[in-house]
């Protein structure tokens, strides 16, 4: 329940035609150290840029958080991306709400987080394909310290055990 799918740098190292070849038409992503630094909502052009090619290619990006919408709302407010707040994640139920209500495939999405503990969980137990980013920032909000240190080991073991399991820089990066 604990292992991803695959292991990317950043979120933006996901690629149309990789997504394309899997069939995916939905990106569920945690917002705070995924999608932007959890201490700001300052975010670079190559976001930007990078949300506009999904966009273009008819590929959804869907924030998947669990704060507030307003707190969601205020940090993406000029993005193209749609919200789903107060997601609780780890636990699968508002996910898997949201894709029934939506009519959304789960083999049809991809969900990114930076955290194992609750976003890996959560989309695996909600039936999708997983993809761990390293952190956008070092720091963390102190609710979420606590999960870096149980996950430290649950990630070394999945390395150790998956020739697979590293850090990648695309989909289909095969060292």
């Amino acid at each position: 329940m604990f292992k991803p799918y695959v292991m990317l740098n950043k979120i933006t190292d996901l690629e149309v035609s990789d997504l394309k070849e899997l069939n995916v038409t939905t990106i569920m992503t945690d917002l705070d150290n995924t999608l932007l630094p959890w201490n700001s909502n300052d975010y670079d052009l190559t976001l930007r840029k990078w949300l506009n090619k999904m966009n273009k290619a008819n590929i959804e990006v869907m924030v998947v958080s669990n704060n507030s919408y307003e707190r969601v709302e205020k940090a993406v407010l000029d993005l193209p991306v749609s919200i789903v707040a107060r997601a609780v994640k780890p636990l699968p139920f508002v996910i898997m709400r949201h894709l029934k209500i939506e009519h959304i495939s789960p083999q049809s999405v991809l969900f990114v987080g930076d955290q194992i503990m609750t976003d890996v969980l959560a989309g695996n137990m909600s039936g999708l394909k997983t993809v761990l980013v390293k952190p956008l920032v070092e720091t963390d909000a102190k609710k979420t310290r606590v999960n870096r240190f149980f996950e430290r080991p649950i990630l070394n073991f999945i390395e150790k055990h998956d020739t697979n399991m590293y850090w990648k820089d695309s989909l289909n990066d095969r060292n």
